[in-house]
C-alpha cells in the first residue's frame, strides 16, 4: 500500500512540479521566492525516480485540494472562514501572527492573493517560507479539524481591538508628530532618524513636508504656482526666508509676479527665531492644506529618494 507519510509538503510540491511541468505548475508557486523555486527545481530532479503509484496519489491529493478550495471559497452562509475576510489587514496580523504555522497557512488560504501577500510580507523570512510551504500541504487536515480551527479563531477574533482602537505607529504617525513640533526641533529629529534608521526616514518623508522642501524640492511648475499664490504676503515671505542664502532667496523670488518682486525687500536686521518659525509655519500650512485636500500628492511632488537633506 502506498504511504505518503515519508514525503514532506515540499517533496510533494517538487513531485507535482515534475508531473505538471514548469509551464502548468508555475501558477501554483508564483508566491514563493526565486531561491525557494530553485530549491524546488533541484528537489524535483532528485525525486524523478519516484514510483508511479506515489505520483498518482499526490496528483489525487492536488485535485482534491483544488476542488475543496473551489467549494470552500464560495460565498455561502455556512462559510466557516467568512469572519476572517471581514477583518482588516492589521486585525488579521494581530490574530494570526502568533499561531502555529499550519493554522496560519489554513487561515490565509481563505484570503485573496493580494491580502495573502500583505500578510506574508510582515513575517520574518523563516516563518514566511514555512507558511508558504505549508499552504501546499493542507489536505492532511481533516474536515472536522478545519471547522474547529475556524471556530477557535473566530472566538479569538472577538477580543481583537477594533480598527480604530490601536495604531502601530510607523512613518505616517511619526510625520504627524513631527508636523506639530517647532521647525528646528522636527528638523533635529529628522536628521537623527535619517542617521539611525534610513528606512523609517524614507517612510516618514512620504507623509511629511517641511519648509525646506518648499524652498528646494518642488518641481518648477508647482513651485511657480505655489509661490505666486496671491495669498502669500511678501513681508511674511521676507521673514520666512530669513537665514537662507541669497542665492536660494533669489531663486524663490523669481517665482513671484513682477509687482511682488519689486515689493519684496529682504530683512537685514536680526529677527527673533520664534517669529521666523511662525512665518514659515504660516506658509507651510498653505502647502499642507493642498496635501490634505488632495490637490498635492507628496510622493508625486517630492519624488521618492529626491529630498533635500
Amino acid at each position: 500500500m502506498v504511504n505518503l507519510d515519508n514525503y514532506s509538503g515540499f517533496d510533494k510540491a517538487a513531485i507535482l512540479l515534475q508531473i505538471l511541468g514548469e509551464q502548468l505548475a508555475m501558477p501554483l508557486f508564483n508566491s514563493i521566492s526565486e531561491s525557494d523555486m530553485l530549491k524546488l527545481r533541484v528537489r524535483s530532479r532528485e525525486l524523478q525516480n519516484t514510483p508511479t503509484a506515489v505520483k498518482k496519489l499526490i496528483m489525487e491529493e492536488y485535485y482534491f485540494k483544488m476542488m475543496s478550495n473551489q467549494y470552500r471559497n464560495k460565498p455561502e452562509p455556512d462559510d466557516v472562514f467568512k469572519f476572517i475576510r471581514d477583518l482588516n489587514d492589521e486585525q488579521i496580523f494581530y490574530l494570526l501572527s502568533k499561531e502555529e504555522v499550519k493554522i496560519i497557512a489554513l487561515a490565509i488560504e481563505q484570503l485573496s492573493p493580494e491580502r495573502q501577500m500583505k500578510f506574508l510580507g510582515r513575517l520574518d523570512v523563516a516563518l514566511k517560507n514555512k507558511v508558504i510551504i505549508q499552504i501546499g500541504n493542507l489536505n492532511d487536515i481533516p474536515l472536522e479539524a478545519v471547522v474547529d480551527i475556524a471556530k477557535e479563531l473566530e472566538n479569538k477574533s472577538a477580543f481583537i481591538p477594533g480598527p480604530k482602537e490601536f495604531s502601530r505607529g510607523g512613518g505616517k504617525s511619526m510625520a504627524t508628530i513631527l508636523s506639530n513640533l517647532p521647525e528646528s526641533e522636527s528638523k533635529q529629529h529628522l536628521e537623527q532618524i535619517q542617521t539611525d534608521d534610513p528606512e523609517l526616514y524614507s517612510e516618514i518623508k512620504k507623509h511629511y513636508i517641511s519648509f525646506d522642501d518648499l524652498i528646494s524640492s518642488l518641481p518648477e511648475g508647482i513651485a511657480s504656482e505655489f509661490w505666486s499664490n496671491p495669498d502669500l504676503d511678501v513681508d511674511l515671505m521676507a521673514k520666512a526666508l530669513k537665514g537662507y542664502e541669497k542665492e536660494t532667496v533669489d531663486k524663490v523670488i523669481e517665482f513671484l509676479p513682477q509687482k511682488k518682486q519689486a515689493m519684496f525687500s529682504p530683512i537685514e536686521t536680526p529677527v527673533a527665531k520664534r517669529e521666523v518659525e511662525s512665518a514659515r509655519s504660516s506658509i507651510l500650512n498653505i502647502a499642507k492644506d493642498k496635501v490634505s485636500s488632495g490637490e498635492w500628492n507628496l510622493e508625486d511632488i517630492l519624488g521618492e529618494g529626491e529630498f533635500i537633506e
